[in-house]
């Protein structure tokens, strides 16, 4: 009589590490046969995977097996899904070796699910997509020396997260205003070799040129403004979080040169800053046509100015680890160097006007920091889960 064993995979996701009883959730199997699992679920960024989400990917997420001895592919890239309420196959369901010669079996799985090929050492190569709204949360898991069918046909997948999430927040003076434009890194790299047999990368970038905006680059632009906000407080993404390369930073962060800005690592900022209570101008003009030099240059830039500045990026970037960066903002610090000898228009292009002073109209020449009386960077990292940001740096 022929008996047919259905390869099963219970699936867990490692994004929260302490989940009450109203986040846990747990699916009892329909029979024997059938996949059982506890989730943890949380608030998370739109484009983070959670178990949810998971769930609704269409194709929902890839899998490689090798079995026995031999390297060959038992599994080639067969898609996992989750339909009527179960995960299934999406093609015909796979049986698990009937000889001992096909033992052990060794499962390699990956989101989200595409026509990757995968080598016979066991690895991938993966670049991060161009444009953020099309970044993923890459995700990937194994369980290898499966040396026996388990009795309920399943065997379990804890997913990690590849890539590093990367936010913002911004800190401001008690009575200031500041209006960002615009957020983005410079200068990082892009592509690696993950080594599925470890899930860990087996490559990573040491240089790049890669850049990702964190906030719309199209006009009009949607303006960020923080009122007094002298405590942390998020910037609102355009595209959700940064989905980038983990890689070296440290030794490639900017030097506050221009020639740096050609091949080192920063991230970019447009504002601009005035007096809460009155409207004063601190940094940039809330008119162009109040910029001093306005009439001299013909200029017929209309609406408010803003200047474009550069922060080192001071911290490597590790595997499945979230950053969230302080962006500190006439509250004494520096407000980062100047990158751009004119201002920024409305819609984030270049104008005629240099950047002044607004009270003294005296010119600012880039690198110079905004605020040239403190010139300070520190970082303060502190380790957490992936469901809030893992490092904080504060860059003043």
């Amino acid at each position: 009589m022929k008996t047919n064993f259905l390869v099963g995979l219970s699936i867990t996701t490692l994004m929260f590490a302490g989940c009450s009883k109203d986040e846990m959730s747990s699916i009892t199997p329909r029979d024997a046969n059938s996949i059982g699992f506890e989730i943890s679920t949380g608030k998370t960024r739109a484009n983070v995977v959670n178990i949810g989400a998971l769930q609704n990917a269409v194709n929902g997420f890839g899998v490689f097996a090798t079995n026995g001895t031999s390297s060959s592919t038992f599994i080639n890239n067969k898609a996992y899904i989750y339909q009527g309420n179960v995960w299934r196959w999406s093609e015909q369901d796979l049986e698990w070796p009937k000889e001992d010669s096909g033992y052990p079996v060794n499962f390699y799985a990956y989101y989200p699910q595409s026509s990757a090929k995968l080598t016979a050492s066991l690895t991938a190569n993966y670049t991060v997509a161009a444009t953020p709204e099309k970044q993923v949360d890459l995700l990937a898991s194994n369980r290898t020396g499966v040396s026996v069918k388990p009795a309920s046909g399943d065997v379990s997948l804890s997913f990690k997260h590849m890539l590093s999430k990367v936010d913002f927040r911004v800190v401001t003076g008690a009575k200031v205003t500041v209006e960002v434009q615009s957020m983005a890194v410079r200068n990082v790299g892009n592509t690696g070799t993950f080594n599925f047999a470890v899930t860990e990368w087996k490559t990573l970038p040491n240089s790049g040129n890669a850049g990702y905006n964190y906030m719309t680059a199209q006009a009009p632009k949607t303006i960020n403004k923080f009122v007094g906000q002298t405590a942390p407080k998020n910037v609102n993404g355009s595209n959700g979080s940064l989905m980038l390369m983990p890689q070296n930073l440290e030794n490639r962060g900017w030097n506050k040169t221009l020639a740096g800005l050609v091949n080192q690592s920063y991230i970019e900022v447009v504002y601009r800053v005035y007096e809460t209570s009155t409207g004063r101008d601190v940094v940039g003009f809330s008119d162009a046509k109040d910029h001093p030099n306005y009439l001299d240059v013909l200029s017929t830039v209309t609406g408010p100015l803003f200047v474009k500045v550069g922060y080192t990026l001071p911290t490597n970037w590790q595997m499945g680890k979230a950053y969230a960066y302080i962006i500190h903002i006439g509250d004494g610090s520096s407000g980062g160097n100047l990158i751009e000898e004119n201002f920024i228009d409305k819609d984030g292009k270049d104008t005629d006007l240099p950047v002044v002073d607004p009270e003294t109209g005296e010119k600012i020449e880039p690198p110079d920091p905004i605020f040239p009386d403190k010139d300070i960077i520190g970082f303060v990292v502190s380790v957490e889960e992936w469901a809030e940001p893992v490092v904080e740096v504060p860059l003043k």
